[in-house]
């Protein structure tokens, strides 16, 4: 029995605990655990909610549109670094753990776990990890309202949250899978979750912005249009970043998870409407700064409807390409890009971290936050 062959035996006959520890053992040592560079200033606005730290920097102010997760942290007490930082951490936990909950429960043995090694592959899987912050939470929250697909009132409510959390990340990407899923329904090719279900979400997000909106007027609290401010002065830079570094950047999106996408045109007409709405997000390229993690969130409930826990297309995937997909996986260093440039995996930083404080070995800055990066 060769290499491949024994994997492909404990991929789908090994207990499936067994199989988590290794997918999570791997992810940890191919991205490591950091934080988002301006964490400090999500911590500034959990220190008071209900002030807008940044009142001097305009184009700061959009961090303070992403208002859910401090308010949340204030009022728990969580507004330490490093009770901060954890709150963030408990998220993204929760985030993979429910999405391996949702698709043992929904899928057969066999196609769930072939769903979670795609799942691993996809840079989206890690984002939480290797910068946890606000994602943490939007990440968790747009699973959640994934978990209930028959359940409109809940798709809405957990949009309402989203749009209080990363209105644009939750419109986008919940517009995209709205789109999609009217394309499908015109060819007749039904999924999990139905136009219907995008449309609550959707309608949800522009709710919680609108909701937000009203509590920021309520408090006199005094911001600018955010993220919109901040992009009309970055426009230049964001494209100049896009145009000269455009590989690179295109391949992170879904890094191997290009493989699969190239597995699904298998599917001929059906794939369509997944191809053109995944198209259109990537028209976000070249207005974001963080190419790899924009995309990897406002493409996932797209990702997640036809690919993740789509019984018809994890049926068609061989228990070999699986196998073949997982040691590549394994083997490929983590690509993830940021202002255009490859990043790598945050996972030495951690260990010298760790060494630092326990033994006083290796030297780090006075301000890690950008340290790895």
């Amino acid at each position: 029995m060769n290499a491949v062959s024994k994997l492909e035996q404990f991929i789908f006959e090994a207990k499936a605990w067994k199989l988590l520890l290794v997918l999570g053992l791997l992810t940890l040592f191919k991205t490591g655990i950091w934080y988002i560079p301006i964490m400090h200033a999500s911590l500034a606005i959990a220190q008071n909610p209900f002030v807008n730290p940044f009142a001097a920097d305009p184009n700061a102010h959009y961090v303070f549109w992403s208002w859910l997760g401090p308010y949340l942290a204030w009022l728990v007490g969580a507004t330490g670094k490093l009770s901060f930082f954890l709150f963030h951490l408990v998220f993204s936990f929760a985030f993979t753990l429910l999405f391996v909950k949702i698709a043992f429960d929904n899928l057969p043995q066999e196609l769930a776990r072939k769903s979670v090694i795609l799942f691993s592959v996809l840079p989206v899987s890690a984002t939480a990890y290797f910068w946890v912050c606000y994602d943490s939470i939007t990440l968790f929250l747009i699973m959640l309202a994934l978990a209930f697909p028959q359940r409109l009132l809940i798709a809405s409510i957990v949009g309402v949250l989203v749009g209080m959390q990363h209105f644009e990340q939750g419109f986008f990407g919940a517009g995209g899978l709205l789109f999609a899923l009217l394309l499908s329904q015109r060819q007749g090719y039904f999924l999990r979750y139905s136009w219907k279900f995008a449309l609550a979400l959707l309608i949800g997000i522009i709710v919680g912005k609108l909701v937000l909106v009203g509590i920021f007027r309520h408090y006199e609290v005094q911001v600018n249009s955010g993220r919109m401010h901040w992009l009309r002065d970055h426009l230049g830079f964001l494209f100049n970043l896009f145009i000269y570094h455009v590989h690179g950047i295109f391949w992170s999106v879904l890094g191997l998870g290009w493989a699969v996408a190239l597995r699904f045109t298998d599917w001929g007409r059906k794939s369509i409407p997944f191809f053109l709405t995944l198209a259109g997000l990537c028209l976000l390229l070249p207005i974001s700064g963080d190419q790899t993690r924009v995309l990897a969130i406002v493409s996932f409930p797209l990702i997640t409807a036809y690919w993740l826990l789509n019984q018809d297309f994890l049926g068609k995937v061989g228990r070999h390409e699986t196998a073949w997909l997982f040691i590549i996986w394994a083997m490929m260093p983590w690509s993830w890009v940021w202002d255009g440039e490859p990043k790598w995996s945050a996972f030495p930083y951690d260990v010298a971290f760790v060494l630092h404080h326990l033994f006083g070995w290796f030297e780090i800055p006075a301000d890690p936050s950008r340290w790895p990066f």
